[in-house]
């Protein structure tokens, strides 16, 4: 049975995803996308392109875990509404499909990847591409799909190693 964990970037406009494979000493790539709405459709519309999207991402791959990154506070109001009213999309599919979320702030998946809380969005992708030689067509919310999901991968082992 493959260890596969999706990592989720929500977004209203753009919700990156990224899927890896948890080996015993690595971390495989198995895929990276985004999951678009347009601004100019009703909101009900929007949340219903990500369900749709998130739970064939689910029917396809069949994870074992989704990894999400945790709110934070922005200066509008309006913009972490929308961001949440994305996050619970994904909750939801996770819910119905009966998969454990887990959340990191954004920090601890910067942490775990880079070594330093507040890197740049350029470091992260610099950091993906070091993890997975070769990767294409990476942009800013799929790369901070796939560190989610890498830093998930990460805590698992060292749990993991803790009781070993």
């Amino acid at each position: 049975m493959k260890n596969l964990i999706i990592g989720f970037d929500p977004g209203l406009n753009n919700t990156g995803w990224g899927i890896i494979e948890n080996l015993s000493n690595s971390e495989k790539y198995v895929n990276h996308g985004l999951i678009s709405t347009k601004k100019d459709i009703p909101l009900g519309q929007r949340l219903n392109i990500i369900y749709e999207g998130v739970s064939e991402l689910f029917l396809k791959y069949s994870p074992e875990s989704i990894a999400v990154e945790k709110i934070f506070s922005n200066k509008n109001p309006q913009s972490t509404l929308k961001l949440g009213k994305a996050r619970a999309i994904i909750f939801l599919v996770a819910a119905r499909f009966k998969v454990e979320i887990f959340e990191y702030s954004p920090n601890t998946v910067k942490k775990n990847l880079v070594g330093y809380g507040h890197a740049e969005k350029t470091q992260i992708i610099k950091m993906i591409e070091r993890f997975f030689p070769g990767l294409k067509a990476l942009n800013h919310d799929s790369a901070d799909a796939l560190a989610v999901a890498i830093c998930h991968s990460m805590q698992k082992k060292s749990k993991i190693n803790l009781f070993v």
